[in-house]
């Protein structure tokens, strides 16, 4: 009886995983030529942007996994979360909604369960103003096996 209810368990975990990018997404983007340069030079009264988790981008990641992203304000600003962006590869792609659809907002941050993103290498780009206009971008790399 165990058994099966750590199988229920494992399989409930991982039935509500979602896809942030679709198995074409990434093939496109991993199929383009990466000729942009990024020309912006970051402000430095921007809010920051911290990853929390994963702890490590080092390791390939396995689906599904967590995400949670910090975002804190400098100078006496606050964080304008109307502003929040996401990007997913090398077209840029915009996916902030169904990133947001499924984000549970915290009081400093973006917190994803069961994220599910096809094989291979990833670039996610995050950014975020403050109430002053102050904007901050992340670019966040990583792999997945």
């Amino acid at each position: 009886m165990l058994k099966l209810v750590v199988l229920a368990t494992l399989f409930a975990s991982t039935a509500y995983a979602f896809e942030l990018v679709t198995p074409d997404e990434v093939s496109q983007s991993q199929d383009a030529l990466m000729l942009e340069a990024d020309l912006s030079v970051p402000d430095p009264l921007g809010p920051l942007i911290q990853l929390l988790e994963p702890v490590s981008l080092e390791m390939p990641f396995k689906n599904p996994f967590k995400m949670e992203v910090l975002f804190k304000a400098q100078n006496g600003s606050s964080i304008d979360f109307a502003t929040f962006k996401a990007f997913y590869g090398a077209f840029k792609l915009d996916i902030t909604d169904r990133l947001l659809k499924e984000a549970v907002k915290t009081s400093s941050g973006l917190r994803l369960a069961n994220v599910n993103i096809p094989s291979g290498r990833h670039k996610l780009y995050i950014s975020i103003k403050d109430n002053l206009g102050h904007i901050t971008a992340k670019e966040i790399a990583f792999k997945v096996e």
